[in-house]
């Protein structure tokens, strides 16, 4: 009876051990709360509903208290209770194509001070409304503790709402042919749309148009009537056509000629040489066209993030090119590859480049990248930006003290359990045997 209280008891003081390492490991914060948050500019409540609609930006502004004071901050001294590398993140979970979230810079929350930060949720123009109500979860987090909040949306379509969905043409044509199309358009809207203009327009080189009827509705789609549909187009490039790209943009209006939907793709013509140049330039016919993969990027202290600059030299002569990234000195180490080349009329060239962060270099940062000609005259300047995370190494301040304190935890938990055990196992070897019944031999 004694050794199953023993064990029992032994049992119990390891699950509630468990239990407080399991509090420890994951824990809202002490030193900031969600004190606001507002939908589209709406105050909104736990659990109170909202309105988004499709293919609109849903604006999530959360306002942030910094709780610390004497009691909650660690070493007691609220001028030392900052909490830094704070971020706000939104997101609707359940749509079947991805993600639908967004999430804020870093910034650090000192007590007693309030902040307000904004994200906005780009919802997607086919998320399924046949339930109407999402929910909306709004978290503050930092490499520690978080705070959470959840809200229902009402998600609906809008009206009108049309959208190209594809496009199909030849991406590179030749001066003196004809070139087909095929724009697909769907209607995403509430409402059946009729007499929908789909134009194509190829610079100031050609253009077509022609109608849909009626396209239904989205949620309507049946048999008889289609909520998308496929318009065919055809433009006809003159013979004496300057090689170089052109704009190709795809327009649609539609509503009464109230809604206008646009798309502009790129199409590379090769046709007569141009006149010589005046010298480099930006995009354009007889020009080099200079295009980046992305202006605005996301990295980590001590960590290479690539992107790439991409050129066509659109003139009838070669042409000569130097990267160079500017504002970084202080807090990144670059490279470009190649940093300097020539390129021959009509060729192409891909440069990539990596931006290294320094180990302290956590934060918004602004830079540019500019393109030279071999004269070393100015051809493009181009503003980024790049979010600079710190490192997730588990080897910071903050992980080792709360690794090492799991440590200690476990080791003291099997320490206990260890000596529990051998004591049970003493007091069986010290119960006095009782003697058998039967004949004692001599």
């Amino acid at each position: 009876m004694n050794k199953n209280i023993k064990a029992g008891s032994i049992a119990l003081i390891f699950l509630i051990a468990l239990l407080g390492l399991s509090v420890l490991v994951s824990a809202s914060s002490d030193l900031y709360d969600i004190s606001q948050v507002k939908i589209n500019g709406m105050d909104v409540s736990s659990m109170s509903i909202s309105d988004a609609q499709l293919a609109d930006s849903t604006e999530v502004e959360v306002s942030i208290l910094g709780t610390g004071n004497s009691s909650t901050c660690p070493s007691g001294d609220v001028s030392d209770c900052a909490v830094n590398d704070v971020k706000v993140k939104a997101w609707i979970g359940g749509y079947e194509y991805g993600d639908i979230e967004a999430t804020s810079s870093a910034f650090t929350v000192q007590p007693g001070v309030s902040y307000k930060k904004t994200v906005n949720l780009e919802i997607p123009s086919d998320l399924d409304v046949t339930k109407n109500d999402y929910t909306l979860y709004v978290e503050v987090y930092d490499g520690e503790d978080s705070e959470k909040q959840s809200y229902q949306i009402f998600t609906e379509r809008p009206s009108h709402n049309l959208d190209i969905i594809d496009v199909i043409y030849d991406s590179s044509v030749k001066a003196g042919e004809k070139t087909p199309l095929e724009v697909r358009v769907e209607n995403l809207g509430d409402s059946k749309e009729e007499d929908i203009k789909v134009e194509a327009l190829l610079g100031e080189i050609d253009s077509d148009a022609t109608f849909i009827s009626e396209l239904a509705s989205f949620e309507q789609d049946n048999e008889n009537e289609e909520s998308s549909q496929s318009a065919f187009l055809k433009l006809i490039i003159p013979k004496d056509t300057v090689t170089g790209y052109y704009d190709l943009t795809i327009k649609v209006t539609y509503n009464k000629g109230h809604n206008v939907e646009e798309k502009t793709y790129k199409v590379w013509v090769d046709g007569k040489d141009a006149p010589a140049a005046q010298g480099t330039g930006t995009a354009g016919n007889g020009k080099t066209t200079i295009t980046i993969s992305s202006t605005n990027l996301q990295g980590t202290e001590g960590t290479a993030t690539s992107f790439s600059l991409s050129f066509l030299n659109g003139q009838a002569v070669p042409a000569s090119y130097t990267v160079k990234v500017n504002g970084i000195a202080q807090w990144a180490q670059t490279a470009a590859a190649p940093g300097a080349f020539s390129l021959e009329s009509g060729a192409s060239q891909t440069v990539n480049v990596a931006l290294t962060p320094n180990s302290d270099a956590a934060g918004n940062r602004e830079f540019s990248v500019q393109v030279l000609d071999a004269d070393g005259k100015l051809v493009k300047d181009i503003a980024m930006t790049m979010n600079v995370d710190k490192s997730s190494s588990l080897f910071g301040t903050s992980s080792v003290v709360k690794i090492a304190f799991i440590i200690v935890i476990v080791i003291i938990i099997l320490i206990g359990l260890i000596v529990a055990f051998r004591k049970l196992k003493d007091d069986d070897d010290d119960d006095t045997l009782e003697p058998k019944d039967g004949q004692t031999y001599y």
